[in-house]
């Protein structure tokens, strides 16, 4: 892992337990990686509010003595396997990069990130 690499100021964080998917809640789901690697739970998202973009998963995985938050460019294909609540990024657990996040070095995500996404032009990249 690498020095934080989340320092854009348009990023903002969006906690997991606030993220509703087709399959359920963003929060429940584990992430693994293609060799079936456990990567984390998702703590939250990273997004680019004037992109309309979800930029890096936040991951969250327990060690013994504390808890490591990292992040994951979202960048990688990724698919919901429901019958396991897996997340599976379409990448090795090898050649993903990943880069330490620190809790709250990101503005949270707010009501006028809500407005900036809804009326933001579409962003292609």
């Amino acid at each position: 892992m690498g020095n934080a690499h989340h320092t854009g100021k348009d990023l903002c964080y969006l906690d997991a337990e606030n993220v509703q998917i087709s399959e359920g809640r963003l929060a429940d789901l584990e992430v693994c990686s293609r060799d079936d690697e456990k990567l984390g739970g998702i703590d939250g998202i990273l997004i680019e509010p004037s992109a309309r973009r979800v930029r890096y998963f936040v991951l969250k995985s327990s060690g013994w003595f504390r808890d490591n938050r990292y992040l994951v460019p979202v960048e990688d294909l990724a698919h919901v396997e429901r019958d396991q609540n897996v997340l599976r990024l379409e990448a090795r657990a090898s050649e993903l990069p990943r880069w330490a996040y620190v809790p709250g070095a990101v503005r949270p995500f707010t009501d006028e990130d809500v407005v900036t996404v809804m009326f933001a032009p579409h962003a292609a990249a």
